[in-house]
């Protein structure tokens, strides 16, 4: 097990290096999104006091969700983010965003209020890696995941194009997967680009 594990860490730190970020991929990943506007957005949209970035890239919008939370408030959120490349958690340089898989979270049961996944799953290798990924989303939500890993494939030429993906899945696809591990009183629907699962009637 443990050299499959390290197997796998190596194809993570060989795939998702600087040049990924910086260079053969995004040009600069700093200014690929507007993460400011993405903070703003998720932040208008869901009240939560703890959040949690799954596959945080190198911490942009965790770092900007902390700051609009934060700002003014007399109560520390609990924010935090994780990834699995070493370059990625070394560029975030912030305590809130660990080195760690998606598919065994170093978190408790529940901790999170409102847990965010922006284009991660679909780079994991096989479903069984997906589903587990999703498993470990589900167990330490404690009210609400927006899931947003909805990629259908553009022309080569087009700068969203990321060759490193490994499975492309339409919405209804990922809709039904998350369905799978619903409890009874969940639900999940999508809503624009995203899916959200609300856990519990919340």
């Amino acid at each position: 097990m443990k050299d499959i594990l390290d197997t796998e860490t190596a194809r993570i730190n060989h795939t998702f290096n600087e040049d990924y970020f910086f260079g053969a991929v995004y040009t600069d990943y700093d200014k690929f999104y507007e993460w400011e506007k993405y903070a703003i957005d998720l932040t208008d949209r869901y009240t939560f006091n703890s959040f949690l970035d799954v596959g945080c890239g190198c911490g942009n919008l965790v770092k900007k969700i902390k700051a609009i939370v934060n700002r003014g408030s007399r109560t520390d959120h609990d924010i935090q983010g994780v990834d699995a490349s070493d370059f990625a958690v070394s560029r975030a340089n912030v305590p809130f965003v660990k080195l760690a898989d998606c598919r065994a979270l170093p978190f408790t049961d529940k901790q999170f209020d409102l847990v965010y996944i922006l284009t991660t799953f679909s780079y994991l290798p096989s479903l069984t890696d997906i589903k587990l990924a999703m498993q470990e989303a589900y167990r330490v939500s404690n009210r609400t995941i927006v899931f947003d890993d909805v990629y259908s494939v553009p022309s080569k030429d087009s700068y969203e194009y990321d060759p490193r993906r490994e499975i492309v899945y339409f919405q209804d696809q990922w809709l039904s997967y998350w369905k799978e591990m619903l409890g009874a009183n969940d639900s999940a629907e999508i809503r624009g680009y995203e899916i959200v699962i609300n856990k519990n009637g919340s």
